[in-house]
């Protein structure tokens, strides 16, 4: 059992006839984020008031954030799979070569939405990435809105304009894409790209709009164009020990605000964190393109052979089944 049960003491006076006191359910749930972010405020700090609102009370959470010795973004699967802590909110992509089958939302162009790119995720779930997630229960799996490519001094519209370019990447697969286009891609924590881009280390950096702007990247952003060539997959999960042990009305809480009724709001929060980033970028003076179809397949095109190479590399580990469910989740 992975979370702390406390009987209340009984009165002498009720000892042999009075009932015991519901049980007192002490959660703890980790993430490696900073509280001020949208991911915190408005998903896992309200997930979290929710369980014990629904819960009568039974349940407490306490969230343990950036900073805090839970707080490691490297361990966050481990902890909560180990029962070191009961809930966990991590990524996929952190550390390297764990969640392979999960990579397959990474390939670039794959969705060209948000709402895309989480139906294709959790669609994927059941039948084709529930192994990579054995040993916990998965309350949701989320994927960010489209990337973006931003740039300080550099302006990028095609694809052969970024030959050169220092391009801080997210993962593997877009310096993969970056790198065959000519780019040379940095691996580097998105909390320093804001010093690197304005001293011109980097010359640019691609995030969804809801990085770009929280980490406030746009304040040294003249240009920017909205690719849309991939996401992230992050997971939310819970110990088995601790949701087994759990009494049904609880499991049923979790059940109630968790899987599809959860995973159906990440779409507009995305939407919702990222919606002021453009204008931070225009109102000072600088671009931001969205391509139009013409523009949009010239970037397809540019990034069939490394896209061809990635699948055929996922096909390998995975099976061929995996992309051919995704894209078939995507053109749905």
């Amino acid at each position: 059992m992975t979370y702390r049960v406390a009987l209340a003491s009984l009165c002498a006076s009720v000892a042999l006839t009075g009932p015991a006191q519901a049980q007192d359910i002490n959660l703890t749930m980790s993430h490696y984020l900073p509280p001020v972010l949208g991911l915190h405020v408005d998903f896992l700090e309200p997930f979290a008031r929710e369980l014990e609102e629904k819960s009568g009370g039974k349940v407490a959470v306490d969230i343990q954030t950036a900073g805090s010795s839970l707080g490691t973004i490297t361990k966050q699967w481990d902890q909560t799979q180990d029962g070191l802590t009961d809930i966990s909110f991590g990524l996929h992509g952190i550390p390297r070569g764990r969640f392979i089958c999960t990579q397959v939302v990474e390939l670039p162009f794959l969705t060209d939405s948000v709402e895309e790119a989480n139906k294709v995720l959790w669609g994927l779930f059941p039948d084709h990435l529930a192994e990579e997630h054995a040993g916990v229960k998965v309350l949701g799996l989320m994927a960010h809105d489209p990337g973006v490519l931003a740039t300080n001094g550099k302006r990028v519209e095609k694809p052969e304009d970024l030959k050169g370019l220092r391009i801080r990447v997210p993962s593997p697969f877009i310096a993969a894409m970056l790198e065959d286009l000519g780019a040379v891609p940095v691996g580097m924590p998105p909390g320093q790209v804001y010093e690197n881009m304005q001293t011109g280390a980097i010359d640019g950096v691609v995030l969804p709009w809801a990085g770009l702007k929280e980490f406030r990247i746009t304040e040294v952003t003249t240009n920017a164009i909205e690719i849309g060539a991939y996401t992230t997959p992050f997971y939310f999960v819970m110990n088995e020990d601790t949701y087994n042990d759990m009494p049904a009305d609880v499991q049923s809480v979790v059940d109630e605000i968790s899987g599809d009724a959860l995973v159906a709001k990440f779409p507009d929060w995305w939407t919702a964190w990222g919606a002021a980033g453009p204008a931070q970028i225009t109102d000072a003076g600088g671009e931001v393109i969205s391509p139009d179809a013409a523009l949009w397949q010239e970037w397809i095109d540019a990034t069939a052979g490394t896209v061809a190479r990635l699948e055929a590399d996922l096909a390998a580990e995975c099976g061929p089944q995996l992309i051919a469910a995704a894209r078939a989740l995507a053109a749905d």
